[in-house]
């Protein structure tokens, strides 16, 4: 018999973040920019926990990500549900560890 935990990572400031405008000389709508990729970005890690919170999953935080975990789904329902819900792969980062209980092959 096998126990697993998933680890689903879910980094706050993932992608193309735009900050090669907020060097050097600024304009006002450089920030505004800024702050609409960073309102979209939160917004879809927001949906995301909801949705594994919905399913069983933990969650904590740290100052770059927000970690997700839980043992009601292996990793590829976690991606599945994931992707049916318009989540790209390269939004989270999923880790499974699985520990063997021992005497039970």
């Amino acid at each position: 018999m096998v126990n697993y935990r998933v680890t689903v990572i879910l980094k706050l400031l993932e992608g193309n973040l735009p900050l090669e405008k907020i060097q050097g000389p600024v304009r006002p709508e450089d920030v505004r920019q800024l702050g609409d990729f960073l309102k979209e970005r939160l917004e879809r890690v927001a949906s995301m926990m909801e949705l594994l919170r919905e399913k069983g999953f933990c969650c904590r935080g740290t100052r770059k990500a927000v970690i997700l975990e839980g043992c009601s789904l292996e990793a590829y329902q976690v991606k599945e549900l994931l992707q049916d819900h318009g989540f790209k792969p390269h939004e989270y980062e999923i880790k499974l560890e699985y520990t063997r209980q021992w005497g039970i092959m």
